[in-house]
């Protein structure tokens, strides 16, 4: 492939089925006007631009989130379960892949790499169903890096850095298509622990608060709901937090005691009354005719079966109302003092990474090595660094954003229209020799709210 003499970075972009819950800013076809009006530059008309989209562009994580049923710890979708969130996305923004197909016509590229979000890229299937919406868009896949103008740019996600996120990179990155061991099952992508996280605990509760899944880090998402005062809420932080503590390598807090589970198994031992409405929830919400008060105390007796309970009723009722108010009736009672049970799961805030200077980190490492300029992605903060002539840019994601999540609660996260947006991408050319950049921000909205920055 030719190097193009102007090179176009967005990343992040999210694009899902155009609905509610649907994270990508595109209420005015933004991206297909951003698109459309590189194409009318003089360059764009001479066909001498490559669009890079560095990953994450589609939202194959969280689109017809019923089509994932495996919910498996270590294998993602199949390659036909991964073709259908394709189609939603590709009905739920066709301005947008119209508009690609017309910026290519005078020879102009579209390059892709895939991001955590995106890895279903990796499917041929897929692959060639973009192309046949999109245009013959360029897929590279597998590295850690990508390079252009002869090593002077390196272009990375950024999701396969430890030091940025620990718990979004994968073991098989070049190849990460894997067998089942029932040779009959079809082949599956391989699963991050990042993911699976989305799946189990933010997919069930976007639809009642569709901003959940902006929230950064994502265990944000369970000290959040570990502040909320209902017992219901707390229990799905709860759950979030033994994940955590499984899968993330998270420790708890000093001195802090883990009361929900106890006290929830001290309820179904104690209370028939929770029993029986454990087993009514059994019967509707997971097709468990045969549950009766009697046999839920004998079927989830530990802590284990009853977090394995709640999973399911939390991905069977997304609206969290029933099941969660059903909870309530477990929640211990106020002590004269005015205190509950004790203290629940909390998560240290040294688990909590400065993202902003550990990709500096990373950009300074690269710097080191022949690169002039360094992009990366994937934290969704934009950044803007230049030192010793060498320059870092992260134009952040096309998606609204909250910088500073710590005072939010699930209320905050009801209306996402109220966050704000910046849509940047950055803008390289090659000027004889002499490559220039800068960061541009094509369109933004400041509206704050309640814990956003």
């Amino acid at each position: 492939m030719a190097q193009k003499p102007v090179t176009l970075i967005v990343s992040d972009l999210h694009m899902g089925d155009g609905g509610r819950g649907d994270d990508f800013v595109d209420d005015n076809n933004q991206f297909a006007t951003f698109v459309r009006q590189q194409a009318q530059t003089d360059r764009g008309r001479r066909g001498e631009i490559e669009l890079i989209i560095n990953g994450d562009f589609l939202e194959f994580v969280q689109v017809l989130p019923e089509r994932y049923t495996l919910n498996s710890p270590d294998y993602w979708c199949s390659e036909e379960e991964s073709l259908d969130k394709l189609d939603c996305i590709l009905a739920g923004h066709p301005e947008a892949f119209k508009a690609l197909v017309e910026f290519q016509a005078p020879g102009n590229i579209v390059t892709i790499f895939p991001g955590n979000h995106d890895i279903d890229l990796h499917w041929t299937a897929v692959q060639d169903r973009l192309r046949s919406v999109a245009g013959n868009v360029n897929i590279e896949l597998g590295e850690h890096t990508y390079t252009r103008y002869g090593g002077k740019l390196h272009i990375s996600h950024g999701h396969l850095f430890p030091s940025i996120d620990p718990v979004n990179g994968f073991k098989n990155w070049r190849h990460p298509i894997l067998r089942l061991p029932d040779d009959n099952a079809p082949p599956r992508l391989e699963m991050c622990t990042g993911t699976l996280f989305v799946v189990r605990f933010v997919n069930p509760l976007e639809e009642k608060y569709p901003f959940v899944d902006n929230v950064h880090p994502q265990t944000e998402l369970v000290r959040i709901l570990l502040r909320e005062d209902r017992w219901g809420l707390r229990t799905v932080g709860w759950l979030g937090a033994r994940f955590i503590l499984q899968h993330f390598g998270a420790s708890l807090s000093a001195g802090s005691r883990d009361d929900i589970g106890p006290e929830l198994l001290g309820a179904i031992q104690g209370d028939p009354f929770f029993r029986e409405k454990i087993a009514e929830l059994c019967r509707d919400l997971l097709g468990r005719p045969d549950m009766t008060e009697a046999s839920v105390s004998k079927q989830f007796g530990s802590e284990e079966q009853l977090a394995e309970l709640l999973e399911m009723l939390l991905k069977a009722d997304g609206s969290l109302t029933r099941w969660t108010d059903i909870i309530e009736i477990a929640k211990p009672a106020v002590n004269a003092a005015g205190g509950g049970s004790g203290s629940t799961l909390s998560l240290h805030d040294a688990s909590r990474i400065d993202v902003r200077a550990e990709c500096l980190t990373i950009a300074r490492n690269i710097w080191k090595v022949h690169a002039d300029i360094v992009v990366l992605g994937h934290t969704h903060l934009h950044q803007e660094i230049e030192e010793n002539g060498c320059r870092y840019y992260n134009p952040g994601s096309w998606t609204r954003y909250i910088e500073e999540p710590s005072d939010l609660t699930l209320a905050d996260l009801e209306d996402d229209n109220s966050y704000p947006y910046e849509l940047n991408y950055v803008q390289i050319e090659d000027d004889g020799g002499t490559i220039r950049s800068k960061l541009v921000c094509f369109d933004r909205q400041t509206t704050s709210a309640a814990g956003a920055a």
